[in-house]
């Protein structure tokens, strides 16, 4: 009988332990594919996870950063409206404090000038001249007045003349500042107009005059005894024509602290004969109110811009956070698979083979008289090794070819239902095929070659008389 036809035998006749043998090298193989497949299969869904969060990360983190951007843009712009807003309300409040520059002429004694009122007149053209030139840049509003203290009702009053505002071609114009009073008219000072009425007709120096207007008390002499007209008036009942005693102006906002010497050196180029005095409590509230609200924007804007930044970093730390927590989860989990994989699977794979090897070994005590029968029949040893060997490559090839699909179809079953991992990450591995496919039978030869070795050098003679 061939050798064939004996191994053909041998599998039909020893079901069981073929069967047994079989299953044992199916679940070393099985095992060996299943384990490196879990682990290779997590491990690309883990990459493929983390990928995934820090996208969504920078997504949210650049859409947040968008949004805050837009926000910021939205609010610079609303910050800017609101403090054009509020500087040109500012500007009106200012202005209604008056003006705080007052051009005189050189000759003109500032003593009397603050104390009785009496200023060295100057033609009425400087106004024009001043008004006309464009070296001047840091002097608007120019009013022109006259002013000379004179008995009315037995009493002292300030009558003062008022030109309307001059024009600066070369500047842009804004709402004129000063009393626009119509020819014939009259303001009176709080105190001028006690026991009169507006509407009332009076008579100043021989010249008749209606009462349009009773000013509020202010708390100063210049405004509270005055008697206010327009300057043409002024002019003809102090018979002054063309004259005028000085020209009140508004210092514009200059970024240096030396702008009273500024102003008066444009002032120098244009009208030698003209000198300028500053009120300058006025001066500086202006400047302090604006600077004020401007460094109000600037703070509004830089704690907003702080307070952004504050967010933003303490939702990129939480985003981090998170993906550093699913990082360390993953990393345990890849440490318990990488531990089932490198002392489990060998464990497992030397458990089998040690169960094959006992296996081939009760095969071949049972099969004792028919080794004598084949030797004595003229079989070489040669003939029965490779029966044994022969058969246990072959379960070894069955077992690692089942081995294989059962192993992926395992790991796919473990993974998608207790680990989360998405299937289309696990590929069959052609590397742990090839092994399988070829550990496999060396694994079943290797636990049978003891056995087998025995079976060889057993004596024919020996064991026939035993039989």
């Amino acid at each position: 009988m061939s050798m064939f036809r004996l191994l053909q035998a041998e599998l039909w006749h020893r079901k069981l332990n073929i069967t047994l043998s079989l299953l044992a090298l199916m679940a070393a193989a099985t095992l060996f594919v299943a384990s490196p497949t879990l682990l290779g299969g997590y491990r690309r869904e883990s990459e493929r996870q983390l990928h995934a969060m820090q996208a969504a990360t920078e997504s949210a983190l650049a859409e947040m950063q968008a949004e805050t951007d837009a926000e910021l843009v939205n609010l610079e712009q609303k910050a800017a409206a609101d403090l054009a807003n509020l500087d040109k309300r500012t500007k009106r409040i200012m202005r209604d404090l008056g003006f705080n520059l007052r051009i005189v002429h050189k000759n003109t004694d500032m003593s009397k000038l603050y104390a009785e009122f009496v200023a060295f007149d100057m033609p009425q053209e400087y106004l024009t001249r001043l008004a006309e030139s464009p070296e001047i840049t840091k002097i608007v509003h120019l009013v022109a007045t006259l002013k000379q203290m004179i008995q009315w009702e037995g009493q002292p009053r300030l009558l003062v003349g008022f030109a309307p505002e001059a024009t600066q071609s070369h500047i842009e114009q804004k709402a004129p500042m000063g009393f626009r009073i119509k020819p014939g008219t009259v303001y009176l000072g709080a105190i001028t107009g006690e026991g009169h009425a507006v509407g009332e007709k009076i008579e100043i120096l021989g010249r008749e005059f209606e009462i349009a207007r009773i000013l509020p008390a202010h708390g100063t002499a210049e405004e509270d005894i005055a008697i206010c007209m327009h300057l043409e008036d002024a002019q003809a009942v102090l018979e002054k024509p063309d004259r005028i005693s000085e020209i009140l102006a508004l210092g514009c906002k200059c970024k240096t602290v030396e702008r009273i010497e500024e102003i008066a050196q444009q002032l120098e180029l244009v009208l030698p004969e003209a000198k300028v005095t500053e009120q300058r409590i006025q001066a500086i509230a202006r400047d302090d109110q604006r600077k004020l609200i401007v460094n109000h924007h600037a703070q509004t804007m830089a704690d907003y811009r702080a307070n952004r930044e504050r967010i933003m970093q303490q939702e990129q730390e939480s985003q981090q956070q998170i993906v550093a927590q699913e990082v360390a989860h993953r990393t345990s989990v890849m440490g318990l698979l990488t531990g089932v994989t490198s002392v489990v699977t060998p464990l497992v794979v030397l458990v089998c083979a040690i169960w094959v090897g006992m296996l081939a070994w009760s095969n071949v005590r049972e099969r004792r008289v028919e080794i004598g029968l084949l030797r004595a029949l003229g079989k070489s040893s040669a003939s029965i090794a490779g029966l044994f060997l022969g058969k246990a490559m072959l379960l070894g090839f069955v077992g690692g070819a089942v081995g294989c699909g059962l192993g992926y179809l395992m790991a796919r079953w473990l993974a998608t239902g207790m680990l989360g991992v998405d299937a289309g990450q696990f590929t069959p591995s052609l590397l742990a095929s090839c092994c399988t496919l070829l550990g496999t039978p060396l694994v079943a030869a290797m636990a049978s070659y003891l056995p087998t070795l025995s079976a060889v050098n057993q004596d024919p003679a020996v064991v026939l008389m035993d039989g």
